[in-house]
């Protein structure tokens, strides 16, 4: 993961399940984005993960990483991660 991620993290875990290749993954109150990071490997290249964050400068560090980290180390060919502000 992204050390700037990591580091702005400030959840309590990270509750993702096995067994979700191919999915759509949500994360409400998604901060840094670091279990949508996570999710983006476990759901795979076919799935998609929606990060959902009401703090500007929480999803701007979530979106500066998103791109690279798949493509370059996942290896998709596009991002499957993509991050919205809201409540």
């Amino acid at each position: 993961l992204p050390s700037e991620v990591n580091e702005k993290f400030y959840g309590c875990g990270a509750p993702l399940p096995l067994g979700v290749s191919g999915l759509r993954f949500l994360d409400l109150g998604s901060g840094s984005g670091r279990d949508c990071y996570v999710a983006a490997n476990l759901v795979g290249e076919a799935g998609s993960v929606t990060g959902v964050d009401m703090t500007a400068e929480q999803l701007e560090v979530a979106r500066r990483h998103a791109a690279d980290y798949c493509t370059k180390t996942l290896g998709y060919a596009k991002s499957n991660i993509e991050f919205k502000e809201g409540y």
